[in-house]
């Protein structure tokens, strides 16, 4: 092992600032690899973690680190590991603050990681590490809620390009509400890859760019309106599910599900409000505005579901972890999907550091709102 130490965004308790810190390197376990971080991405549960843990993640151990997307280079590999080499250039899924991690060692925050070799993707030349950082948390969680049985349990996409549709006629659709947030950029790409037809939103100015992932159709989220004309657009298909993404996407979709005769299953991966603005400190007021309407949004969505008979889930993306798919998705799709196009890293990222201490002023950027774009801090100028 060439380093013995090397440095960490550490969390040391919940609703409290990271702190920069010399942690120890550790040795990966039989089907673990170390890997020296290129760049990471930032989602808004980082924040929500941090902020609010103590309710939404209450078993998480501390000293932690966050972080879930990174990329970067293999540097040592676990005795039982057979597919990664010392040198390979991934992406990965990191575990650090899921209840399948849990320890400080598998977050992405930090300079090196410890990744499952399952929870990563080998990247083509082709692909920088700060666009792949874009990635791995927003495949686990569109291939959660799109392919998963409990989920919408569609059809995976092949390994390799299919020559033909896989689909008989009615064509089948798919809607994605949410077409230009990180999940729903991948979400887009994989639905089309397996073959379906997918309709989707966005503000204006990201509708060709949810095009060119692949939408059929897009239309404006915020237009009176939106809800009829996406029922407009599926005429003629059989649509055989939703994926609500975005704060307050929940219940437009339930109103679209219920338009149809045989009701499709919403599968909903966001809450009804945003919960990445909390305070670092006191926090009774904001509490006191903010948990009722959430509390009141999710008995909304309950509610109208049983009343018009929409099937609903919760994704969570960690879920594929221990699912045969995800070996299938993260592992053989990804890989040959990169190399051949029919994935791209989407969104762009948006990148807004270069060094560990630059996290905690990315994460800000990231709750103030970002349109089509990942917050990402490139650290592939940090020597080791």
């Amino acid at each position: 092992m060439p380093n013995i130490t090397h440095r960490a965004l550490v969390l040391d308790r919940f609703n409290s600032p990271m702190r920069v810190a010399e942690v120890a390197t550790p040795k990966p376990g039989p089907h673990e690899v170390l890997v020296r971080v290129r760049a990471l991405a930032l989602n808004p549960y980082d924040r929500v973690v941090q902020t609010l843990g103590g309710l939404f993640t209450p078993r998480l151990k501390f000293p932690a680190v966050l972080g879930s997307d990174v990329s970067g280079e293999v540097v040592a590999v676990g005795q039982a590991c057979r597919r990664l080499r010392v040198g390979d250039r991934i992406m990965g899924l990191a575990l650090g603050a899921d209840r399948r991690g849990n320890r400080w060692q598998e977050g992405a925050f930090q300079e090196m990681v410890l990744l499952r070799e399952d929870c990563c993707c080998r990247l083509p030349d082709s692909v920088r590490y700060a666009d792949a950082s874009v990635l791995p948390l927003a495949l686990a969680t569109a291939t959660t809620g799109l392919f998963m049985k409990s989920q919408l349990g569609l059809d995976p996409p092949p390994t390799l390009p299919s020559p033909l549709p896989q689909h008989d006629s009615p064509q089948r659709t798919v809607i994605i509400w949410g077409g230009a947030t990180s999940v729903g950029s991948v979400a887009i790409q994989l639905a089309t890859a397996a073959g379906y037809r997918v309709l989707s939103t966005a503000s204006p100015h990201n509708h060709q760019r949810v095009r060119r992932l692949g939408a059929a159709v897009v239309e404006d989220y915020r237009q009176d309106g939106v809800v009829e004309r996406i029922v407009a657009a599926a005429k003629g298909s059989t649509v055989v599910g939703l994926l609500a993404l975005g704060a307050g996407s929940g219940m437009p979709c339930l109103r679209i599900a219920s338009q149809f005769a045989r009701r499709p299953k919403v599968a909903m991966a966001s809450a009804p409000i945003a919960l990445d603005r909390a305070p670092i400190g006191p926090q009774a007021w904001w509490r006191l505005v903010t948990l009722p309407r959430l509390i009141g949004g999710f008995a909304a969505m309950a509610l109208r579901a049983r009343a018009t008979g929409v099937p609903t889930c919760s994704v969570w993306g960690t879920d594929l972890v221990d699912d045969p798919l995800g070996r299938h998705m993260v592992v053989d799709f990804a890989e040959a999907a990169l190399r051949d196009g029919r994935l791209i890293a989407a969104p762009e990222p948006l990148i807004e550091g270069q060094r560990l201490e630059d996290i905690p002023a990315a994460i800000d950027v990231l709750r103030l709102g970002v349109s089509a774009r990942k917050v990402v801090i490139d650290l592939s100028g940090v020597g080791m």
